[in-house]
């Protein structure tokens, strides 16, 4: 999701030097033996204990992910899951990446794998809130969400964060990069009454803790303040808070539970790599899946207290 006032447009050359030292004996100390241990000698040593390994962690390269099975409580019944594909109506097209691929392509693909997957599992039916070439207004995709009959309204998004400088993603073509704030983040609006509140924060906790469990980062919201307000107990949550008047539409207005998935920052040149893998779509998919089994059963979570006064007005 764009976030054009904290994005610091502008050029930026990155200067590095670096310089090798030959390493010289200390003063007054002994010289090198003539001759090398002998082979036999050489065994009779004991072998130094090697260096304890660090996995990666994402979004590095080879950062391991997990594809979780699904496991559904007793009595489970088929949800209905209106999947939204972030932007792409009226030249909103969203933010542009770091290898310059438009928000609204990349949401668009991933809706499409992630409701393949969510079907296969027999536990969901799924609707895509737009397919290639067609402009649905915002609106109408929450209108026929809640028409349909949909448990839940879940939108993909990607962000965009921090202070970006341009770079030249491949010759000729300059993007916007921000290297220093990956993470997925999941949003949604407490200016509601019970029990859709706490059905809205329930969704929301549900699908980050199943993401961060499948190998995620959950972004720490830094760019987010003023904007977003963290959930201290949940990693990778937030709750709107942009001024009365400007809340986001796609978590204030449907009358079912919604959230905003933040798959990722599309600035981060890595993690966009990493999104562009099988693997990274199969465990997220498989995260969604049981994040939805877990927010959409039983008891919804306690909401929060509301720290606002009143309800968003129409955008």
């Amino acid at each position: 999701m764009l976030r054009v006032s904290r994005l610091l447009l502008g050029w930026v050359v990155l200067v590095g030097c670096g310089q090798a030292a030959n390493a010289q004996p200390a003063a007054g100390a002994p010289p090198e033996p003539a001759t090398k241990p002998s082979a036999a000698s050489a065994a009779l040593e004991v072998p130094s204990r090697a260096e304890p390994t660090t996995r990666p962690s994402w979004p590095a390269a080879g950062a391991p992910l997990t594809v979780q099975p699904l496991t559904v409580p007793k009595g489970y019944r088929k949800k209905s899951i209106s999947l939204d594909a972030g932007h792409g109506y009226r030249g909103n097209r969203g933010n542009s990446s770091v290898t310059c691929e438009e928000e609204a392509d990349f949401t668009l693909r991933v809706a499409e794998e992630l409701a393949r997957r969510l079907e296969a599992t027999g536990h969901f039916k799924v609707r895509l809130s737009r397919k290639a070439g067609q402009q649905v207004s915002y609106r109408a995709r929450i209108s026929e969400a809640e028409q349909w009959g949909a448990d839940a309204f879940v939108s993909l998004h990607s962000d965009a964060r921090g202070a970006a400088f341009w770079w030249e993603a491949a010759p000729g073509q300059q993007c916007l990069r921000q290297d220093t704030t990956p993470g997925y983040s999941v949003l949604w609006a407490d200016d509601t009454a019970e029990p859709l509140k706490g059905r809205r924060v329930a969704l929301a906790r549900g699908l980050a803790q199943r993401i961060g469990e499948a190998g995620f980062l959950a972004y720490d919201g830094v760019d987010y303040v003023g904007l977003y307000e963290g959930d201290p107990q949940h990693p990778g949550v937030f709750v709107d808070r942009h001024e009365p008047g400007h809340r986001i539409m796609m978590l204030r207005r449907p009358r079912i539970p919604s959230v905003i998935i933040e798959t990722h920052h599309a600035l981060d040149f890595e993690e966009v790599e990493r999104w562009k893998e099988a693997r990274t779509l199969e465990a997220f998919s498989a995260a969604v899946a049981q994040g939805l089994v877990d927010g959409l059963s039983g008891a919804p979570s306690p909401a929060p207290p509301m720290t606002t006064t009143g309800v968003a007005a129409q955008k």
